[in-house]
């Protein structure tokens, strides 16, 4: 492990960081080192990952060394360039977009103190359930509905919350500075803050480092927490030999592209990168937190953005240990960088804004398919609304901006999308009236209604967690009351809160219904915009301990402070335990390692068949470590109601279950033939569930298959006809 993290870690840093560190210098305003770092990241993992597309595309071929060099130089050149002959693109904001957090008055507080006290009563009364939440990794299990029903005081809660941030929004019409907090703030710039910023942003990011490679570095290694690591290992080994993957699953190439680069330049196998590389990207939606949390509100919101959301949130988390690394780059780092720039889009509306946001926009539909969702679903209400908003207040040259920006966005989106998602096969199908004959279409159609939502209570205690849901109401409340009672209304200012606001709708609508295809992803992913409204409430909340005077709102602020202190704490020390213990998400063992690297070894072309079990994972795990990206194989019940199945017959399935079932006969035997299948993978053990013993039906036939493998987990047998001797 110690000599892949030499090899890896720095040619990962330096593949997603000098690319497009020009382009960040280029493109966006800001003297902010963190905030230039992950702008960097952003813009190399978008221009790499398209550069190294359009390199296999036109060679027809694998990512070669030369190819996986050629990317990331083209990028960075062009950028240094681009920067030298335009220069840099200007000086950042003074102020943050929407104005600083103005403090909590003294009648807000009070009903919040109250419903703090009322979670931590709960948590008190059902502190059972409510550390059940540490068992819940992510999908709702048996432990993530038992922590839910520790929310008992739900309703009141929500209630009290309500009423704290109507009073504060009612308190505003007194208040001379209620536009944007600036009076109250001081004349102070958004890059104030000086050390004291830089050493709380970097315990941040420590705390997140320790949350991602405790677990690992305890229990996993030398191998990583996850399961969909294997299916995007095949992915990444297709690009490094074909230069697509889309006969593995329907997939955006961004991320298995980007994967190959490092696996090529390295000289790492794709699924030895991930335990070395993976707990570092949670940094990623961390800093993009700390990004959009500094624009709109100011760094201290900044800060507190990243660690609700890198160290408290359950759904950055739960992407990483389920190894869901495309979600969490698309949804939890390039969609966050995408509203940031329009953020500032609205704020400094130009060219390189613009062209920020549409390089950054279309990224997210080079890397992921329920992102891109997200993407379309939040910017048609968001783009309608601040057309006709600029268009109204007599800002033409700003609404022609955000529309040729909206235009270039969808140019680069469908042509990153066009090979992945069929889109000429889609349209000549939508030309007949024929939409659910695609392979795109029946993906989408198998998704449709077909997983169950979280449940409110379980995102609050597990996908959420407590703090950022209650202060997050807090600060939506607040926030979209002071669009309608505020006495300056500074356009950016408004356009930037109703983006935010429709992000959240978009999400919570999404994890309401299974009718939106994927609504648990959609419960993950609302942990983003609401951890930005929870850090506005805390830093208004911390910001009255200095503003408030007098005995009793001092006490009430005091109070206050204390309480939601302590559900901060709660959850830190739950996200903490949870994060540093075994993780259930664990399915490999030294001997399924050792039956992959022997396959890995042995693979001299064909296909294997791998014996079904609960889910995909333990066919796909084979298929990774032996270099083969077929033939998967699922259960009976998964081939009968499909969800997310390849894109191939299910007859092909089922001919792997019949050989299964069906170690001998004429049909046997055409099928092995007709795939060409080399080796048999049968699991006789795992860690992580009971297997259907396929082996001992196989065991039964010497004179058909010969043993070529086993130990105590697995079995690999050959059918006779490959191994020469009958």
């Amino acid at each position: 492990m110690i000599s892949d993290l030499v090899r890896v870690v720095p040619v990962a840093l330096a593949l997603v960081l000098v690319p497009g560190w020009f382009w960040a210098r280029w493109l966006t305003r800001s003297t902010d080192l963190a905030e230039q770092v992950i702008h960097a990241v952003a813009f190399s993992m978008v221009l790499v990952s398209a550069a190294a597309l359009v390199e296999v595309r036109l060679t027809g071929g694998g990512l070669t060394l030369p190819l996986a060099v050629i990317a990331p130089a083209a990028v960075f050149l062009a950028g240094a360039g681009l920067f030298v002959w335009s220069g840099a693109a200007g000086k950042p904001e003074k102020r943050p977009v929407a104005g600083f957090p103005v403090p909590l008055t003294a009648p807000s507080l009070v009903p919040l103190a109250l419903a703090a006290a009322l979670v931590l009563a709960g948590d008190f009364l059902y502190q059972g359930l409510f550390w059940a939440a540490g068992s819940c990794w992510g999908w709702p299990s048996p432990a993530c509905t038992a922590s839910g029903e520790a929310q008992r005081f739900m309703l009141p809660v929500a209630a009290l919350v309500v009423l704290a941030g109507a009073v504060q929004v009612l308190s505003f019409r007194r208040l001379s500075w209620a536009g944007s907090g600036e009076e109250a703030a001081g004349e102070r710039s958004v890059d104030s803050g000086g050390r004291t910023k830089k050493v709380l942003l970097g315990l941040v990011l420590l705390a997140v480092l320790v949350r991602g490679y405790s677990g690992p570095v305890l229990h996993d290694w030398p191998f990583i927490r996850g399961v969909d690591n294997y299916s995007h290992a095949v992915m990444a080994n297709l690009m490094l030999s074909t230069g697509n993957d889309s006969s593995y699953l329907i997939y955006p190439p961004g991320f298995h592209l980007l994967t190959a680069e490092i696996s090529r330049l390295s000289g790492v196998e794709p699924l030895d990168t991930f335990p070395v590389v993976a707990p570092l990207m949670m940094l990623g939606p961390t800093l993009a937190l700390y990004t959009l949390g500094r624009r709109m509100w100011g760094w201290e919101v900044g800060v507190a953005a990243a660690f609700f959301g890198g160290f408290l949130a359950g759904g950055i988390y739960y992407y990483f240990d389920d190894a869901m690394y495309p979600n969490l780059t698309a949804a939890q780092i390039l969609l966050v960088m995408t509203i940031g720039a329009l953020v500032s889009l609205y704020s400094r509306p130009g060219w390189r804004s613009g062209l920020a946001f549409a390089v950054l926009g279309s990224g997210v539909v080079l890397y992921h398919q329920v992102t891109s969702l997200y993407l379309v679903v939040l910017l048609a209400p968001v783009a309608v609304f601040a057309l006709v908003y600029l268009l109204l207040t007599s800002q033409r040259r700003a609404a022609a901006t955000l529309f040729f920006s909206l235009v270039l966005l969808a140019v680069l989106s469908v042509a990153y999308a066009w090979d992945t998602y069929h889109i000429p096969r889609l349209i000549a199908h939508l030309m007949d009236g024929a939409f659910g004959t695609g392979k795109t279409a029946s993906a989408v159609e198998m998704a449709i209604g077909t997983q169950p939502t979280y449940g409110y209570a379980v995102m609050v205690g597990t996908t959420i967690s407590q703090p950022i849901a209650w202060l997050g109401l807090l600060g939506l409340v607040v926030s979209t009351g002071s669009l309608f009672v505020a006495r300056r209304r500074e356009g950016a200012a408004v356009l930037s809160k109703v983006t935010l606001l429709v992000w959240f709708l978009v999400m919570l609508a999404g994890s309401s219904t299974s009718l939106s295809g994927f609504p648990q992803r959609f419960g993950r992913d609302i942990s983003v915009p609401l951890a930005l409204f929870a850090a506005f409430a805390l830093v208004m909340l911390l910001r009255s301990l200095l503003w408030l005077r007098g005995p009793l709102p001092v006490y009430a602020a005091s109070a206050a402070v204390l309480l939601v202190g302590g559900l901060v704490g709660l959850r830190a020390v739950q996200s903490i335990e949870q994060a540093a213990g075994p993780s259930p998400e664990v399915t490999m063992t030294p001997q399924i390692a050792a039956a992959g690297e022997w396959l890995k070894e042995h693979n001299t072309g064909g296909n294997i068949m791998v014996s079904p079990q609960s889910n995909q994972v333990p066919s796909r795990m084979m298929l990774a470590m032996g270099h083969y990206s077929a033939l998967q194989s699922f259960t009976a019940g998964q081939v009968a109601h499909p969800r997310d199945l390849p894109p191939h017959p299910p007859q092909r399935y089922w001919n792997v279950l019949w050989v299964m079932t069906h170690p001998q006969g004429q049909k046997t035997q055409q099928i092995l033939k007709e795939y060409d299948v080399r080796y048999i993978v049968l699991y006789k053990r795992e860690p992580d569930r009971p297997v259907v013993p396929y082996w001992t039906l196989f065991k039964q036939y010497p004179n058909l298959y010969r043993t070529v493998f086993e130990n105590q987990d697995v079995l690999i047998v050959a059918p006779r006809r490959f191994s020469g001797t009958g």
